[in-house]
């Protein structure tokens, strides 16, 4: 009876420990694309918000193409920095091999700044 209830413990601390990225920072984050003009954000062709405005990105979308447009702008293309989520390191303490597949499956390892600055090289425009 005790063999049984060590294994079920077990067995219960490997599955409420693993992704723990995904369970500890979610698989979304808040970025706040900071720009001298107002202007869409578009992540490959797709419009996800506004400028100066935080928008919540999926980070598995973090390491797509973006793109800001203002009228009499030029677009600015450019990809999100990109570093490893502290968190995702915990999985190591579980056997990385084994149980953070989630966590790289669905891309929540990375993490990006909350805080993207971008200049539009704006001619005649006044900033905001």
């Amino acid at each position: 009876m005790k063999k049984v209830s060590v294994v079920g413990l077990l067995c219960a601390s490997i599955l409420l420990t693993t992704s723990c990225a995904t369970i500890l920072t979610g698989s979304r984050q808040s970025v706040t694309f900071k720009s001298n003009v107002n202007g869409r954000v578009f992540q490959n062709l797709t419009e996800i918000g506004k400028t100066n405005e935080p928008i919540k990105i999926y980070r598995h979308d973090i390491r797509k193409l973006y793109t800001i447009k203002s009228d009499g702008c030029p677009d600015k293309q450019f990809e999100l920095p990109s570093k490893t989520n502290a968190v995702f390191y915990l999985n190591i303490l579980n056997g990385l091999f084994f149980f953070g597949y989630f966590d790289l499956a669905y891309g929540n390892e990375v993490k990006t700044d909350k805080v993207v600055e971008m200049n539009l090289d704006c001619k005649g425009k006044s900033s905001r």
